[in-house]
């Protein structure tokens, strides 16, 4: 199979499998609507991977029989890269990466981290993220050690694979973050998205409203903190 086509496939099973695992915890009495939320987000990346490559089977065999041999139309490019933008997308497959984070840092012989630096204020120490600058410059030297691991022979081409894919979901994943784009998806238990509810009803607005203004204020914090950050590293 070709490498693109084991990406696509590697995707699917894992929203897939994501959306199953969503399904199950949604009884949990803590973060049922949290559950409930991340289910329909994988539910739509299952449904969009269907349209875009045209698949109308019903098993994952059925879907890696497909996959196989399937050959990407330039729109069908450009619409999976679309889908790889979402910022919801880059998070499912990013902390899946994070869980094999030890081994890759192993065989680099680093430690990877989004942490930047820390601040201090009234409300206690805030940790920033790393700039997208910062990050990029990481993840081009990783890929070059790569490289360099696999001409030597220090790693298999098929070791050289896993790691990059993990290698890049990671650092999507961690340059989202330092956009504060991840921020919309924070867990929040369903006490939380009760508290929202009533704020909502105080002010006399929708909960999306709220929730939509809460979200933003916490994004216009987190653009401050990076904007520390930034200024801290230039000086």
């Amino acid at each position: 199979m070709e490498k693109s086509n084991k990406k696509i496939a590697y995707e699917y099973l894992l929203v897939n499998s994501a959306f199953q695992n969503e399904l199950s915890q949604i009884s949990d009495n803590e973060y049922s609507r949290h559950h409930q939320q991340n289910a329909d987000w994988y539910r739509s990346f299952g449904d969009r991977f269907n349209s875009i490559l045209g698949f109308t089977g019903q098993t994952q065999d059925e879907f890696m029989n497909f996959v196989s041999s399937i050959q990407l139309l330039p729109e069908q490019k450009r619409a999976l890269m679309e889908l790889r933008r979402e910022p919801m997308f880059k998070k499912l497959m990013g902390e899946t990466a994070l869980q094999q984070k030890s081994k890759l840092e192993m065989a680099l012989g680093s430690k990877i981290t989004s942490e930047g630096m820390t601040f201090a204020d009234e409300n206690g120490a805030r940790v920033a993220t790393k700039t997208e600058q910062q990050l990029d410059q990481e993840l081009n030297a990783y890929r070059d050690k790569l490289s360099e691991l696999l001409s030597s022979g220090s790693i298999t081409e098929e070791q050289y694979d896993n790691y990059e894919r993990n290698l890049d979901y990671i650092y999507s994943y961690y340059i989202s973050c330092s956009k504060g784009e991840q921020i919309p998806f924070r867990k929040m238990t369903n006490a939380q998205y009760e508290q929202v509810e009533q704020r909502a009803m105080e002010n006399g607005i929708s909960f999306n409203e709220q929730l939509r203004n809460e979200t933003e204020e916490l994004m216009y914090g987190h653009e401050e903190i990076q904007e520390l950050q930034s200024q801290g590293i230039k000086r």
